[in-house]
C-alpha cells in the first residue's frame, strides 16, 4: 500500500477521463486529455509525496529548534528536472489505473516513488497491483487473484517514437525475465509481511511466476505520457505497436500540457 499521497491520487483518479480507444495487435488502447486543474491535482500528489507524513504540530516543534523540515523533505536544490517529472508521471499513472480499471489504492505499491535521490532514478517495477488473498494454505492461485504491472515513461521530445519503443521494451520477455520478476516480488513478499501477512500468506505471491506474462492473473500496462502537442504523433507510433502475444496489455497515452516545464511548478 501507498504511505503517502494515497488520498491524494484517489483525488486526481476522480477527475480522470479515460477515453476508450481501439485495439492494436491485441494491446488495449486508450487515452486521458489532462486539463490544467488535472496537472494541479497531479502536483499536490507530488508534494503530498515528498511531505513525508509530517504533521503540522512536529513542524512546529521543530522550527522552534530552528529546523525547517520541509526544506529537507522537498530538498528542491538537489532534484533534477527529469526525476522530478518521472516522479508525477508515475503518480499521475497510478490515479489512471485507480480510475481505470479501477484498482484498489490500498493494493498499489510504488517502491521507487519518491526517489530516495531525487538526482537519480532507481530500478524497479514503477507501479504493481497485488491482489492476493491473505491465507496460507491454497495451493495455486484462486479465482480473483491477480497481479498488474505498470510501466511509465515520459517524453518531451518532438518525436514519441523512442518512449513508446522503451515501454514496449520494458514489458517484453528479455526484460521481465523469470530473474528479474522473483526480485520485484521479492520486494513485494517483503511489503505485504510488513502489511502483517504471515510467511505463508506472503510467500503465495510466487505462484505469479507460473506461466508470467501469458497468465490470465496477470496484466500488464504501459503508460506514455507526452504534451498535448505530440497527440497525433504518439497515435501514429501506437498504432506500429508490435503483437502483443497470449498477455494481457494495455498502452495508455496521458497527454499533460506544460510536460517540458512541470518541474518548475512542482516542491
Amino acid at each position: 500500500m501507498l504511505a503517502h499521497g494515497a488520498d491524494e491520487i484517489v483525488a486526481l483518479a476522480a477527475r480522470c477521463l479515460i477515453e476508450q480507444q481501439h485495439d492494436v495487435n491485441g494491446w488495449h488502447v486508450d487515452i486521458w486529455t489532462m486539463d490544467d486543474e488535472d496537472v494541479d491535482a497531479a502536483i499536490a500528489v507530488y508534494a503530498a509525496v515528498l511531505s513525508g507524513g509530517a504533521t503540522d504540530p512536529v513542524l512546529a516543534l521543530l522550527a522552534e529548534d530552528g529546523l525547517d523540515l520541509n526544506t529537507y523533505l522537498y530538498d528542491e536544490d538537489q532534484g533534477k528536472g527529469d526525476i522530478t517529472r518521472a516522479d508525477v508521471t508515475e503518480l499521475t499513472a497510478a490515479a489512471s489505473i485507480v480510475a481505470d480499471p479501477g484498482c484498489d489504492i490500498d493494493l498499489m505499491h510504488m517502491p521507487n516513488v519518491p526517489k530516495m535521490s531525487r538526482r537519480k532514478s532507481d530500478s524497479g517495477f514503477d507501479i504493481a497491483i497485488v491482489n492476493l488473498k491473505d491465507q496460507a494454505n491454497a495451493d495455486d492461485l484462486e479465482v480473483g487473484e491477480r497481479l498488474d504491472v505498470v510501466s511509465v515513461k515520459h517524453t518531451i521530445d518532438s518525436s514519441a517514437g523512442g518512449m513508446r519503443w522503451k515501454l514496449v521494451d520494458s514489458l517484453s520477455d528479455r526484460e521481465l525475465s523469470h530473474a528479474y520478476i522473483t526480485t520485484q516480488l521479492r520486494v513485494l513478499n517483503g511489503r505485504l509481511r510488513q502489511e502483517g501477512r504471515t510467511k505463508e500468506s506472503a510467500a503465495r505471491i510466487y505462484y505469479f511466476l507460473r506461466g508470467f506474462p501469458n497468465s490470465p492473473s496477470v496484466g500488464l500496462f504501459a503508460v506514455g505520457v507526452a504534451d498535448p502537442g505530440l497527440r497525433d504523433d504518439l497515435a501514429h507510433h501506437v498504432d506500429l505497436l508490435p503483437d502483443a502475444g497470449n498477455s494481457e496489455r494495455t498502452f495508455r497515452m496521458i497527454l499533460l500540457p506544460g510536460l517540458r516545464t512541470l518541474q518548475d511548478r512542482c516542491p
